[in-house]
């Protein structure tokens, strides 16, 4: 066993070298599981007391500087600033959270990764990552059978490779010309004009949160100016607040508001910052891609002077779809708006080889291919298992950036999950070998009756089993696990090649690949809109059912969609859809009471014919529209109409869109009159009602 002082020896050999170049270091450490525990007691009771250590069980030892952090506890300390991280993977690796620790590492810090035998000897992703410990310098593994631990003279080279220059402060404090450019920018916002926001993004560890701070602190500085900042989560400001005390010391602050002379700054939650719409003078919002985007577009409008500050690189999850999907509507809404990128390192120096390992090893540098594509010439599509993918790292790189763009949560983990995962597949679609798009497919049920049991009585959830487990849990499909499903977790176009048809393409071959391999159903899961809904009905897939309440992250219901390939499917396909929309005549006014209103048109108009009207319905809309009868009194007949006309009628777009949008919060999702009027800026009930008249007599148009 190695003993303590050569560790000791070992980190402070690392340290030393670690320090000078302003740089970080990694030690992976792989063995079975009771060598693996002795190391880590070493290290704890050692030279790394002072840190981080991640277990999915962790000990608690009150005699130990070493803070635990575990899967539910790790996210509070991404604004932290850390010395030692000591991350254990166990059996279950949570990339995520590695990936988020080590970012946390300042200049100097080192980061020991402890792997099990056990784990790379079943883990295609772990033994990948073993791979790029050679690629880069400061990053060393050790295993259990080597006799030494790896020497000093591997360090020396570096010295010559890496060179990290003095940083000088420059005007506000700042450290680099590039966080001095984000402080005036920022500045300017104030000073500028309205309606030209302003977005910050990095990697980790540009100061980029820190640029803020100081900015805020210039701006208070001026006389009776009010500062609004919010976040996904209050712990997400720390650095924040940090920096704003530095930065501001005479400043009063209690709680989350700071006071200085007769400026004010608060941080607001979202929901209280949506809801009473405060004013300020400027408005913060850091971490802005843990933010759902329709709350995100909603703050856009509701406020004047905005910097929206972000990671993008996907430590956090969704700072890709920030990048894409936010700013292309930010382009779009403000076309004055600035966007500006902070590349330079301030935590540590440029070419950091923790950074660089991070990077690479997780792909969070993937890069998209080039988009080549002839319409003249034919496609082809391929089935990669994850072996193939192995075997062709630029393959990977290619097929992973492909997936990032499809989905705004997409992150580490879920390239562990398709390195590892048996019951994951990909198809991509290929024109002269350049890739065009891809498709990340999941088998789901046929699981053991016991497990199924489990599930229903809420005593177990299956991961990887959503489809059946959502049947069997919400819809009361008592044998969904006796079906064999195949999800479609993401499908991705080059964002340079979509409105080709390329999509609808490749879910048709999907579909294809399905059949061949047996399954009972395809189908998938999804934040539900009405263009995305669309998209899945015109390849003929139907709703199982939407959700109750809104994803966190994308701020809308989700959907789950299936198609049947087989006649004992089908039978059970017609029972769900049936079913479906036998509950919405409920849930419309309901559950779903605040569904968009284009969504809840686009669910009506994909059901089978609703029932007939009677003749007396169409009497009774008749008499309303034409001022005979109050609303209350044929409001049945009117919903009654309404849904079956959206239902059997090709030609509802000769509706006009606010005359049926008002139509259906009021009739089908049953709002109050007050709440339709503050939404579409109506005077009161009178011009309520004159709109649905509108829309009684354009529904008699089309019997």
């Amino acid at each position: 066993m190695v003993s303590q002082i050569k560790y000791q020896q070992l980190f402070t050999q690392i340290q030393q070298i670690t320090l000078e170049n302003k740089t970080r270091s990694l030690l992976v450490l792989s063995g079975d599981y009771q060598w693996l525990e002795q190391q880590k007691n070493l290290m704890i009771k050692g030279s790394l007391s002072k840190g981080l250590y991640f277990s999915f069980s962790p000990v608690l030892d009150e005699n130990l500087d070493t803070i635990y952090v575990n899967n539910k506890t790790y996210r509070q300390y991404l604004g932290t600033e850390q010395k030692h991280v000591i991350f254990d993977a166990e059996n279950t690796f949570n990339v995520d959270a590695f990936a988020a620790l080590s970012g946390t590492l300042v200049a100097g810090g080192q980061c020991v990764l402890l792997l099990t035998k056990t784990q790379l000897e079943n883990s295609r992703f772990s033994q990948r990552l073993l791979t790029f410990c050679d690629k880069f310098e400061q990053i060393y593994r050790y295993q259990q059978s080597d006799k030494k631990l790896p020497l000093i003279q591997t360090f020396n080279s570096v010295v010559t490779k890496v060179v990290a220059a003095e940083k000088q402060q420059n005007r506000f404090g700042c450290i680099t010309n590039e966080q001095e450019i984000a402080v005036d920018k920022i500045i300017n916002i104030v000073k500028g004009h309205r309606d030209r926001p302003l977005v910050i993004t990095a990697d980790r560890g540009r100061g980029k949160s820190s640029a803020l701070a100081i900015a805020a602190s210039e701006i208070l500085k001026q006389d009776q100016k009010n500062i609004i900042i919010t976040a996904p989560h209050p712990d997400a400001v720390n650095i924040f607040f940090k920096q704003l005390k530095i930065s501001l010391p005479d400043a009063v602050q209690t709680g989350l508001t700071v006071n200085y002379q007769n400026s004010k700054l608060l941080f607001l939650p979202l929901d209280v910052l949506i809801k009473q719409q405060p004013s300020c003078h400027l408005l913060l919002v850091d971490e802005a891609a843990g933010v759902p985007l329709p709350l995100l577009t909603t703050l856009l409008h509701n406020y004047h002077r905005q910097v929206f500050v972000s990671t993008i690189h996907g430590y956090e999850g969704a700072g890709r779809g920030f990048s894409g999907k936010f700013l292309k509507q930010l382009r779009k809404a403000r076309p004055n708006g600035n966007h500006y990128h902070m590349h330079e390192p301030i935590r540590w120096a440029n070419n950091d080889p923790l950074e660089q390992f991070t990077f690479a090893s997780l792909l969070l540098n993937s890069e998209l291919p080039i988009a080549q594509f002839c319409e003249s010439t034919a496609i082809q599509y391929k089935v990669l298992a994850s072996i193939d993918l192995i075997r062709d790292e630029e393959l990977l790189n290619q097929v992973f950036s492909l997936l990032v763009t499809a989905h705004y949560q997409t992150k580490p983990s879920d390239l562990r999950m398709l390195l590892d995962d048996p019951n994951v597949s990909v198809i991509i679609t290929q024109q002269n070998e350049h890739i065009l798009a891809v498709a990340l497919l999941l088998a789901e049920g046929e699981v053991d009756s016991s497990l199924a049991i489990k599930v229903k009585n809420s005593l177990r959830r299956l991961k990887g089993h959503f489809i059946p487990q959502s049947l069997l849990v919400h819809c009361g499909v008592e044998d969904a696990f006796n079906y064999r499903f195949l999800r479609v977790i993401r499908i991705a176009v080059h964002p340079e090649l979509q409105a080709k048809g390329l999509g609808s393409k490749l879910l048709a071959y999907c579909v294809f690949e399905s059949q061949k391999r047996g399954f009972d159903f395809i189908g998938s899961s999804f934040g539900a809109n009405q263009q995305l809904l669309s998209y899945w009905f015109k390849s003929k897939f139907h709703l199982a059912r939407i959700g109750f309440s809104k994803d966190a992250a994308s701020g809308e219901h989700s959907a789950l969609v299936l198609k049947p390939l087989n006649c004992r499917a089908e039978q059970l396909s017609k029972q769900l859809k049936h079913q479906f929309y036998q509950d919405l005549n409920y849930f419309a006014s309901d559950e779903y009471k605040y569904l968009d209103t284009q969504l809840m048109s686009e669910i009506f108009i994909h059901a089978d014919n609703l029932d007939s009207h009677l003749a007396q319905d169409l009497q009774a809309i008749k008499d309303f529209a034409e001022g005979n009868r109050v609303f209350s009194c044929c409001a049945p007949a009117i919903k009654r109409c309404l849904t079956t006309t959206l239902s059997q009628n090709d030609n509802v777009s000769q509706l006009a869109s606010l005359e049926l949008d008002v139509a259906i919060r009021k009739v089908i999702q049953q709002q109050s009159i007050s709440e339709i009027c503050v939404e579409y800026k109506l005077t009161g009930k009178k011009a309520l009602l004159k709109l649905l008249q509108k829309l009684c007599s354009g529904l008699l148009t089309l019997k």
